[in-house]
């Protein structure tokens, strides 16, 4: 590599830099919060690292690597929002040169492109870092777990190319220590920092189907590899998949939608990504995505349809000119495996732009790819192909540097961040609740009844719901009560399945009445709504978490209230659907205690106590205080 190409690649990463430090100074954003609990608790010295480190219980769920980066942050420079985002811009430079490394490694087994690997490289690279696609995963605190599990998975593939050029030259010893002991402990390191980097050996397949197909040289090992790193647990899923599909399944009792409606729509934000990543549309894109159409059938809507051909014509196409252009085949397959975890039959949400951190690397590298061949045969008297060649790709990395740096300007204030939200999706339920929960903080009571009123005579049932619920709650804020009577609609206007969303606004309708009281609507009133919007799903399993959820909000109301007769009669029925979650066996035991019954309650402690973490200080604390009141 010259050091003209090593001064363009840091000028590239200054440029970034400067871009996104006007952003760093933002606030934490949407589920940040959340996220941030218990380390917020363990700066306060109210938690141990432990806790931080596995809050979910599981060593997989938790995503230790990346928590632990998150206390590293906050041991270091405190918990500003400022110290996490520079951390996350640190790993998006890392990320900027692992895809040089990688693009650079790839391209030097295109025979076609070979000869400009490096400035080619050095562009893909380039206008990843710059997309402005890229602003929601950087300055969005908590995706630096999409981030470092970005950065391990590029790790792995340039591995796999550095292993796959020593077996062609014959080096079996480094090739083997690289296939079976550095790839697997670097996609171990991803998966601990979120799941998808389970998609890093299929991507290597893609590397080795589009420049490595025609090699003989130790074919047996590479089988090997796949065979351990795909096979085994692509069989161990189709069995859990046949054995107990409600594993992988069951979190669609959480969703307003199907799995068959899932696997309609994504080909949709794959066409949806796929037209922003080459036509960036800066200011439509943000966190507020909630509002992307569910497709109920081809043509419903008839976009479902044609995002389908115009996939598959693609993928066509690039299995077609695999062996002339291998970079085109890597690039697109690059970007559909990239998706599969988050994009196919698994129960989450339609749509994230931060999905597309990783995957964009293919779509930009076959992009690069394919201008360069563009210009091959151009004939011109003032400039030279490869002065073309510099000039467009000057300029379209400067349209990206301007339009990330419009979004980052968007991205400075909490304010602005909703503004253009609701501009641009108006129907997106989480900005208008932001928009509200924002005019509550201010005390602008008229201005959140507006924005529920509206959402009111929303067309769409659910947000007819969520709106008559924060209409209550605003009502509890504003006057200190409420009319009970509104509590009896929400019951008319329960839908099959209780989601997220409505045990979102339940729980912060609960919290507002214990903390504020909310007159004639006491804790007990508004626990026997929730029972009765509960009991207004018999469809929904009732181990579907937001069903259990919504009843064990309604037991800890009747606590509140003092009516441990009904809180221990609800935390029984719980105990098995909750899959016997300590939050309803501290609640049930309290319960216990507190009518007198000390064997029940001792019994219930004893089983809590092999059951909670030793390093889990706040239900130890819960655990005490019950111990307390026997």
């Amino acid at each position: 590599m010259s050091m003209r190409h090593k001064l363009l690649l840091c000028l590239v990463l200054l440029v970034t830099a400067v871009i996104y430090w006007q952003g760093l100074s933002g606030p934490f954003l949407f589920d940040d919060g959340w996220n941030f609990t218990t380390l917020f608790a363990w700066a306060k010295q109210k938690a141990t690292w432990q806790e931080v480190l596995f809050s979910n219980g599981s060593l997989l769920l938790s995503r230790p690597v990346a928590m632990a980066s998150f206390l590293l942050t906050a041991w270091i420079g405190g918990t500003d929002p400022f110290s996490f985002k520079l951390g996350n811009l640190v790993i998006h430079l890392v990320c900027g040169v692992l895809i040089w490394a990688v693009s650079r490694r790839a391209l030097a087994e295109d025979p076609r492109l070979m000869p400009y690997a490096n400035a080619l490289a050095i562009t893909a690279a380039a206008l990843w870092l710059l997309h402005p696609l890229q602003v929601s995963t950087v300055l969005y605190a908590v995706q630096r777990m999409a981030q470092l599990s970005t950065l391990f998975v590029l790790a792995s593939v340039w591995t796999y190319l550095v292993a796959r050029r020593h077996l062609i030259q014959g080096d079996k010893r480094s090739a083997a220590l690289m296939l079976f002991a550095l790839i697997p402990l670097l996609v171990l390191a991803g998966l601990l920092s979120k799941q998808n980097a389970a998609i890093a050996p299929a991507l290597c397949l893609v590397i080795e189907l589009a420049y490595f197909s025609g090699q003989t040289a130790s074919r047996r090992m590479i089988w090997a590899f796949f065979g351990l790193s795909l096979a085994v647990p692509g069989l161990l899923l189709l069995g859990l998949l046949a054995i107990a599909p409600d594993k992988l399944l069951g979190g669609y009792s959480e969703w307003g939608f199907t799995l068959g409606e899932r696997l309609l729509t994504q080909p949709r934000a794959l066409a949806d990504y796929l037209i922003s990543l080459l036509i960036p549309r800066s200011p439509a894109m943000g966190l507020y995505t909630d509002d992307f159409a569910v497709s109920t059938g081809l043509f419903s809507p008839p976009s479902t349809l044609w995002a389908i051909l115009a996939l598959s014509a693609l993928s066509a196409g690039a299995i077609a000119v695999r062996k002339r252009m291998p970079t085109v085949f890597a690039g697109w397959f690059f970007f559909l495996v990239g998706h599969l975890i988050e994009s196919s039959f698994l129960p989450l949400e339609m749509y994230y732009e931060h999905r597309n951190y990783l995957p964009s690397v293919g779509i930009l590298l076959a992009l690069v790819a394919v201008a360069s061949q563009l210009g091959v045969n151009l004939k011109t008297n003032v400039l030279s192909t490869r002065q073309l060649g510099m000039i467009a790709a000057g300029t379209f990395c400067l349209v990206l540097a301007f339009a990330t740096m419009g979004r980052v300007m968007v991205w400075k204030n909490l304010d602005t961040v909703v503004e253009q939200g609701l501009r641009f999706h108006p129907d997106s339920l989480r900005a208008n609740f932001d928009r509200a929960v924002m005019a509550l903080q201010a005390r602008r009571y008229d201005e959140h009844m507006d924005i529920m009123l509206r959402l009111e005579r929303s067309p769409d049932p659910r947000n007819r719901l969520l709106a008559r619920i924060n209409m209550i709650t605003g009502n509890c804020l504003h006057h200190s009560d409420a009319d009970p009577a509104e509590l009896d609609t929400l019951t008319a206007l329960t839908l099959p399945q209780i989601t997220v969303f409505e045990l979102s606004s339940l729980q912060f309708l609960a919290d507002t009445t214990q903390s504020h009281g909310c007159g004639k609507i006491t804790n007990s009133r508004l626990a026997e709504s929730l029972l009765k919007m509960a009991a207004a799903t018999p469809q929904q399993p009732d181990d579907a978490m937001p069903k259990w959820r919504t009843r064990y909000i309604a037991a800890d109301l009747y606590a509140m209230d003092r009516n441990f007769a009904k809180a221990e009669a609800l935390t029984a029925s719980l105990w098995e659907p909750s899959g016997h979650d300590t939050q309803v066996g501290l609640l049930m035991a309290w319960s216990y205690a507190k009518q007198g019954k000390r064997a029940q309650a001792q019994r219930m402690l004893d089983r809590l106590e092999g059951t909670i973490k030793p390093y889990d200080s706040k239900q130890r604390r819960e655990l005490a205080t019950v111990r307390a009141a026997l």
